[in-house]
């Protein structure tokens, strides 16, 4: 839910107070509502209305006019007759996939019996909800205007400091349901992970936890988000960007530990992780240890050198949970792999590089949860920089 925005006159508390389920969604005000239906049968709809607010963004005194959207079907009074004589039907979009199918017309009258303007928001939805509801109170006792309390709740404290309007701009709350429960532990806070830090840090995922033992030096200040200041240098990675990222996503965490295979105590309650260290062994136990609690992984790293003219050489991020094939987890965890050397701390790394491996790296998470579409069969991507080809793998 979007956070409700104070009234120059109290009208939304107000309205609060006496019961009234009372949202906000995006630049609408939404009140669920009891109605009965054509054959007298109760149901609920969505009476909505456009917010008018002043430059200290709150809600004015005055409403923006006399009219009122409504989400649900036409509403009838308790011998059957249509409320409203049916005027307004329209289909304007409105917020999370839902359009109105009506746009209703109703002033309140004056001593005189004339049609006024409203006064207030408070008099404008109580007088709307008294006509919509009133016919299927009177019918039905347990459906009344305001026992929808609960409604108006949020149903999960937001992590971030105000609220998200780029996922309610663009309908994804409900995508981001599919992440919200998630805790996530980046393993590796260098130029990759600091990186998917900071995309994951965009994200409604419940925790992120950070863990890195290394210190911010010169030569990888330039290649993690953020402008790097003196005072940084030489102090832990993950002190650097919790500082950085301070009061932003309340879920984060950082641990200065190297984690191996005897970490398991670090890694409680995490459902998700991704590994960006430089260490083959560090990594290969570090993947068991997670696959072995059941906790899928993305794994990200690169090889590049110096081709002729230009760089040239890998970017590769994979996926691997409990479910994968012998042969994929094989090849990042099987036993060939214990006397290669560490090679990837003397490759050559980019920024633009970095950034890219992270995007993959959350991008393939998000695709794992079903925020993105087409499942997630696909295990490994590899780009590679002198075609721009990414190759594909396949469980």
């Amino acid at each position: 839910m979007d956070k409700l925005p104070p009234s120059e006159d109290g009208s939304i508390q107000q309205l609060l107070d006496e019961g009234y389920a009372l949202y906000r969604r995006g630049p609408y005000l939404v009140m669920p509502v009891p109605y009965l239906d054509a054959a007298g049968d109760p149901r609920t709809g969505l009476m909505v209305d456009t917010l008018n607010l002043d430059a200290d963004h709150r809600a004015r005194t005055l409403p923006m006019n006399h009219q009122m959207y409504f989400i649900g079907d036409q509403p009838y009074d308790h011998e059957g007759r249509i409320l409203f004589s049916g005027n307004g039907a329209t289909a304007s979009p409105l917020f999370d996939g839902k359009s109105s199918t009506f746009y209703w017309s109703w002033k309140p009258l004056d001593a005189n019996g004339a049609k006024r303007e409203y006064v207030s928001l408070h008099e404008k939805f109580t007088e709307y909800a008294a006509y919509v509801a009133g016919p299927a109170e009177a019918k039905h006792p347990k459906f009344n205007a305001t026992p929808f309390v609960s409604i108006g709740e949020r149903p999960a404290e937001c992590p971030f400091p105000f609220d998200d309007m780029n996922s309610a701009r663009a309908n994804l709350s409900e995508l981001d349901k599919r992440i919200s429960e998630d805790a996530v532990a980046i393993i590796g806070a260098g130029g990759t992970g600091s990186y998917i830090f900071d995309l994951i840090s965009k994200t409604r995922v419940k925790a992120i936890h950070l863990y890195d033992f290394d210190e911010l030096d010169i030569h990888n200040a330039f290649r993690i988000p953020g402008a790097t200041i003196r005072e940084e240098l030489g102090q832990p990675k993950v002190r650097v960007i919790e500082q950085r990222y301070a009061g932003w996503h309340n879920g984060v965490k950082a641990f200065e530990e190297r984690l191996d295979a005897t970490s398991e105590n670090l890694l409680e309650g995490i459902t998700f992780a991704f590994i960006a260290v430089d260490k083959i062994a560090a990594r290969r136990n570090i993947v068991k240890l997670l696959l072995a609690r059941d906790i899928p992984v993305v794994i990200v790293g690169m090889g590049l050198h110096h081709g002729n003219p230009g760089l040239t050489g890998l970017v590769d991020t994979t996926l691997l949970d409990a479910a994968s094939s012998p042969a994929a987890i094989a090849e990042m965890i099987g036993d060939d792999l214990i006397d290669i050397p560490d090679e990837y701390q003397k490759n050559i790394q980019t920024v633009e590089l970095n950034a890219f491996n992270a995007a993959m790296a959350v991008f393939m998470y998000k695709k794992y949860r079903g925020y993105y579409a087409g499942g997630h069969s696909t295990y490994q991507a590899t780009f590679n920089i002198s075609t721009m080809q990414l190759d594909r793998e396949s469980s």
